[in-house]
């Protein structure tokens, strides 16, 4: 007898083994992936001795814009002195800049259009750090190669932490695709080529579309998960305090008071860490879950009554299902397979099913036909990714 935490079989919590689908409905990660495109003999053939499937095949470097010419050496240790000057400025006039749009938009209702651009608040964009002084100098490739390797090291290792957060494009085959994005004044002595050849020491290619003279794009494909480790809506409710069961409710007298402040700090911290690269795609819902409360959960979160809970969650699902089903079939573009199949998404956060547990907004959600996704591993701590069949 299986306590919820696991699917009959199973070796717990993350087991591995493949289940019988629990589902009532056609599950679609219990049969052949109905994305799969024929595959020719010949090419059958030619595969046994490719990467996996999931491993796009290098980019050709041949075909990518190489090095640019070395800028001028005077004007590069101009920019390089005068910067430390006209940086603090420009970001001062943005100050002012907004104040007085604020300021408009408050007493005298302004409504035009802003900029088709944001690039004049890019002050960074026309900046040149030290470590890059010596390659803008030199104009060497080694040098530049040596600038940018950490500077891509670490755009690939934000991409990668989103994916574990649950980012990415999902692919026909439900796996899913990260990219990165460099732009020319990062590589001008190195090249798109010399920067594809850099990423693929990481597993990264360069894309087979989008890389031009002005930036670099960089993608890795990661495979879908092996296996859901998630208990079936037929299991025995989840136990409390456990991944897939109720969790603990905040102290109710206190509900109130976040409830009022959240109407000023919310917003304060949003301007202050706005410019801050979250890798966690639903970094924001994550945070909400944790310092806000909203007023469709307040009663029953104040109440902790499960009744209240399930009401919400059939609230939350309803309104997202009924979103999702309006999207016509034609949005969802390569996704769709030849026969007209696809698959519709939805998402549940936390602060949905806190109290009732994910286990009960999965049995829920289940009645109504959805199942979980499985292009993403369950991660019933922050969202539930749901799916439903459908057909164009």
């Amino acid at each position: 007898m299986t306590n919820g935490q696991e699917h009959r079989g199973a070796a717990g919590y993350g087991g591995g083994t493949p289940q019988p689908n629990p589902y009532a409905q056609p599950n679609p990660y219990d049969r052949p992936n109905p994305y799969a495109q024929p595959v020719p003999p010949q090419q059958q053939r030619q595969s046994q001795s490719q990467p996996p499937p999931y491993a796009a095949p290098p980019q050709p470097v041949g075909g990518l814009p190489g090095p640019l010419p070395r800028r001028n050496r005077l004007v590069v240790l101009l920019q390089f002195l005068l910067q430390w000057i006209y940086a603090p400025l420009w970001i001062l006039g943005l100050v002012v800049v907004f104040a007085a749009i604020i300021a408009a938009a408050i007493f005298s209702n302004y409504g035009g259009d802003g900029p088709s651009s944001d690039g004049w608040l890019r002050v960074n964009r026309s900046f040149i750090p030290p470590r890059r002084l010596r390659a803008e100098l030199t104009g060497r490739p080694e040098d530049w190669e040596r600038y940018v390797t950490p500077v891509l090291r670490r755009r690939i290792a934000a991409a990668e932490a989103s994916h574990a957060a649950g980012g990415g494009q999902v692919q026909v085959d439900l796996g899913r695709e990260v990219s990165a994005e460099l732009a020319v004044r990062l590589y001008r002595g190195l090249g798109a080529e010399g920067v594809v050849r850099v990423a693929e020491r990481f597993g990264w290619q360069g894309a087979p579309s989008g890389t031009d003279a002005g930036r670099v794009r960089l993608v890795r494909r990661f495979p879908a998960p092996a296996t859901l480790s998630a208990p079936s809506p037929q299991d025995p409710p989840a136990a409390p305090g456990t991944p897939w069961g109720p969790q603990p409710g905040r102290f109710a007298p206190l509900l109130p008071v976040i409830f009022l402040l959240q109407i000023v700090y919310v917003p304060v911290y949003g301007l202050l860490t706005f410019w801050v690269d979250r890798p966690e795609p639903d970094y924001w819902e994550r945070w909400g879950a944790r310092w806000t409360v909203g007023p469709r959960a307040f009663r029953a979160e104040f109440t902790g009554s499960p009744a209240a809970w399930e009401r919400h969650v059939r609230r939350i699902l309803k309104r997202e299902s009924t979103r999702e089903l309006g999207r016509s079939a034609d949005s969802y573009g390569r996704l769709i397979a030849p026969d007209g199949t696809f698959l519709r998404r939805i998402q549940l956060h936390r602060a949905t099913y806190r109290g009732a547990g994910a286990h009960q907004a999965l049995r829920i959600a289940a009645e109504q036909g959805w199942m979980l996704d499985p292009a993403f591993a369950p991660d019933p701590a922050n969202s539930l990714r749901l799916c439903r069949p459908d057909h164009r």
